[in-house]
């Protein structure tokens, strides 16, 4: 009898800790309206009163998105099968009344698509409107496309986010999953994914296509990625080249990759598809071992590969900080709250100024490049509110500050590269930016975040003690940032304001038309000299032929216009075939934040420079 109970007493702890997880149903092979069921197996619960959550806020954004107006038809049953009254509290949080506390055994309700959400009305700004950045939103395509940020299908119940998740998929045999979430064995129409808890099961999207994927590795680090482009323009095996270059550019800098595994999940809408690109935008979102982007859908290389440049750097830099480096307040993410975090300035400021010096130092863009990427967010900066990057971003719940927020990504830069400059003299070249990171880096880590109002002071122990001030005057004191002293460092003319002679012959906008392959006008300014009209299509610049892969260069007498340099341009309108030729016009204009080469810099400053932005054979 003693062994017998001895027995049911070892059992009956197993049998209630079997039940402490989520068990998530999703068939995507019924679709309807764009809309996908969600079944829920909830933990073992009990209470009159149950809080089920979906996120009002998301890790890697930092504006409100409310996922819980996606949520329809919302069924909860007990054990008995008994249903149970449901209140919504507001957008996200459904109250669940269980009078009779019966165990809950059942959640299910239906999610709609984000991306091709629709205003209610005109006249309703985005504000109002608040529409979901399609990198962190969903997508419902039935049998094309089905994009999962998690957030965006699940919620926790409060006080029960920490147990695991299990999420069964059921899904059409000719679709692929990408993802970096734990993967156990199933078949070929269902997928089984695991995660120890709801942060990590948000950290890890999942695309659904058609399979079109590459893989490579970089070191130790095996990168994936995979491609769902809507008209089949972009492919995964062209897209790879760019990344091995981008990812090995940043292993160079780091000097290793500090994540052994990575995975790019891209998306390419084709610009008429009006539905899912009229609100939100192109962009990417970061997580700590992944990163998901939607792109622009062209089929040309070099406008790709720039494309692929400006986002891609700065999110896989991401695996740096915060995934290595974060404060106390990043890591117990409330999806409740906006985060209040005074350290953006690092988290997307630094990494934004990494995103570019990781490139220029691998030689994938000239130092002229490099400096007119900040020239550009110097005067961007200076269209914001002149508010201590620190108390803007501890305070994005009022609209002035968030309406600032893309200063980060400017002035944050900027206070980056300055930083950059100010370490590396202090160490004569031995110790820059990226080697504060790493060694915070070793010190944190993913699981041990650094105390929030310490930061200045642990960059000053492992650097100089000099750091904390220049933290403190340009983070919290807001003093003007010393261009000019910095860049003279370096043998860089700095002038906050310069009067400048530019040629012109007009302002137009062109695209490409994906059905004939060619070059059509959208836009013009009144008064541009080739008279041209929106529909125009482009033929050819001094009787050279365009081209979708020629007319970057071709254009350029058009687009680095001289003075007295005529120029003839060609294009049809209809059925007609016109040629203008033309003579630029002068434009007097006033430039602000000029930065050029000093050609009377010293030898001591061109090494100074070469040391901070040229390739890797200068040694610190």
């Amino acid at each position: 009898m003693l062994n017998r109970l001895f027995i049911i007493f070892l059992l009956l702890p197993l049998a209630c800790l079997s039940q402490a997880k989520y068990v998530i149903t999703l068939d995507l092979n019924n679709i309807s309206n764009d809309r996908i069921k969600v079944t829920i197996v909830p933990p073992h619960i009990t209470d009159r009163e149950i809080r089920y959550v979906m996120p009002a806020y998301i890790p890697g954004s930092y504006f409100k998105k409310d996922f819980g107006r996606f949520v329809s038809e919302m069924l909860v049953l007990t054990k008995s099968g008994n249903p149970v009254d449901i209140k919504k509290e507001g957008e996200d949080v459904f109250v669940i009344k269980n009078k009779g506390g019966e165990e809950i055994t059942k959640i299910e309700y239906y999610i709609s698509d984000s991306w091709d959400m629709e205003k209610p009305n005109s006249s309703m700004s985005d504000e109002e409107f608040n529409y979901v950045f399609q990198p962190g939103g969903t997508n419902i395509t039935a049998g094309q496309n089905i994009v999962i940020n998690h957030y965006g299908y699940f919620g926790y119940i409060d006080g029960y986010m920490d147990v695991p998740y299990e999420l069964i998929i059921q899904k059409p045999a000719s679709m692929y999953g990408s993802t970096t979430l734990s993967r156990r064995k199933g078949t070929p129409t269902k997928d089984l994914f695991s995660a120890e808890n709801y942060s990590k099961l948000v950290d890890n999207p999942i695309m659904y296509c058609v399979p079109d994927t590459a893989s490579f590795n970089i070191d130790s680090t095996h990168i994936s990625l995979s491609v769902y482009s809507e008209n089949g323009l972009v492919k995964a095996k062209s897209l790879a080249y760019y990344l091995i270059m981008l990812t090995s550019a940043v292993r160079d800098h780091l000097g290793r990759l500090p994540v052994k595994q990575y995975t790019y999940i891209m998306y390419f809408a084709s610009p008429t598809n009006q539905s899912d690109t009229k609100y939100g935008g192109f962009g990417a979102m970061e997580h700590n071992y992944c990163s998901f982007y939607f792109l622009p859908e062209i089929a040309r290389a070099d406008s790709l590969d720039g494309i692929i440049r400006q986002f891609v750097p700065h999110n896989f830099m991401h695996i740096l900080t915060p995934l290595n480096i974060h404060s106390d307040k990043l890591d117990a993410f409330d999806f409740k709250h906006v985060m209040q975090s005074k350290h953006l300035w690092m988290y997307e400021g630094v990494t934004e100024y990494l995103s570019y010096l990781v490139q220029v130092k691998d030689s994938l863009m000239t130092e002229d490049e490099f400096m007119d990427v900040f020239h550009d967010k110097m005067d961007k900066a200076n269209t914001y509110p002149d508010v201590p990057l620190t108390e803007m971003t501890k305070n994005l719940n009022k609209k002035a500050n968030r309406d600032a927020f893309q200063n980060i990504f400017d002035k944050g830069a900027v206070t980056a590269f300055l930083m950059d400059i100010r370490l590396m003299e202090l160490s004569n070249g031995k110790m820059g930016l990226k080697d504060v990171l790493l060694k915070l880096s070793e010190k944190y880590g993913p699981t041990k975040p650094f105390d929030e109002d310490s930061l200045f002071s642990e960059i000053a122990k492992i650097s100089y003690p000099e750091m904390k001030s220049f933290c403190e005057d340009y983070l919290v004191k807001n003093k003007p940032l010393p261009y000019k002293e910095y860049f003279n460092k370096m043998g860089v003319n700095y002038y906050p304001s310069q009067i400048d002679t530019t040629w012109s012959f007009g302002k137009f906008r062109m695209a490409v038309d994906q059905k004939k392959d060619e070059l059509v006008i959208l836009r013009v300014d009144p008064g541009n000299l080739f008279e041209l009209q929106p529909g125009d299509y482009l033929m050819a610049v001094n009787d050279v032929g365009l081209n979708l892969f020629n007319y970057e260069l071709v254009m350029d007498p058009i687009y680095k216009a001289k003075s007295g340099e005529k120029v003839k341009l060609t294009y049809r309108r209809k059925e007609q075939t016109i040629d203008v030729t033309a003579s630029p016009v002068a434009n007097i204009e006033k430039k602000t934040n000029v930065i050029s080469p000093n050609d009377s810099a010293s030898d001591e400053q061109k090494l100074f420079r070469e040391k901070i932005l040229g390739y890797y054979s200068i040694k610190h």
